[in-house]
């Protein structure tokens, strides 16, 4: 016996409903579930049935948007991983602070309360002996440390002017935007790369 075209419709319509139920992750269900979204369109139109055309006339357009928010995530993520991040997040929640040359910001062992943006001028990592230029984060491994503790000495070099940023603040920034986020750990991973090859260097 051959099944009427709607009703070879309506089958593939219910068993994408089915594979997208066995989707693992966010992007192939959504796209599976459009596909499902126009076969029970067709399948609606064709066999007459209002409700399940009315359904999938309005799942359509959220699962498109859906879909479009997270390509859209996945392009930013990996703009993240090659590019600076967009420090503007931060400004609202920042203080400035100066220091003359020869300043001493943090000392090494000193609990971490603050995070820090160079807005001008340089400052100098002295137990590593490196030099952060304007616009550089520094002071974020003390934040996610176990100890809580600064890992090295920073010093001004010249006179120099810093927007900072306490923990609390800074947890809700790191909460609300995950491109910041995740520039932040790949932040923290190459600073720990950097520091464990000038200590084996030293020894």
């Amino acid at each position: 016996m051959t099944l009427p075209i709607a009703d070879v419709i309506g089958f593939a319509a219910s068993a994408l409903v089915f594979l997208a139920f066995c989707m693992r992750t966010l992007l192939p269900l959504r796209l599976v579930a459009i596909t499902s979204n126009l076969f029970f369109i067709s399948y609606g139109l064709m066999a007459g049935l209002m409700p399940i055309l009315v359904l999938h006339l309005l799942l359509l357009p959220m699962n498109v948007w859906r879909t479009a928010q997270q390509l859209q995530t996945r392009r930013r993520m990996r703009a993240v991983l090659t590019e600076e991040p967009n420090l503007e997040v931060l400004l609202p929640f920042m203080a400035r602070e100066e220091f003359a040359d020869g300043a001493v910001i943090f000392s090494r062992g000193e609990i971490a309360d603050k995070l820090y943006v160079v807005a001008d001028g340089e400052v100098v990592v002295e137990d590593f002996g490196k030099t952060l230029p304007k616009g550089s984060i520094f002071g974020e491994l003390g934040f996610f440390s176990a100890n809580g503790k600064r890992a090295a000495t920073v010093r001004a070099s010249g006179q120099v002017k810093l927007n900072w940023i306490n923990q609390d603040a800074l947890m809700q920034v790191y909460r609300d935007n995950p491109d910041f986020a995740l520039f932040l750990t790949r932040l923290m991973v190459t600073r720990l790369a950097q520091n464990e090859n000038v200590l084996r260097k030293e020894r």
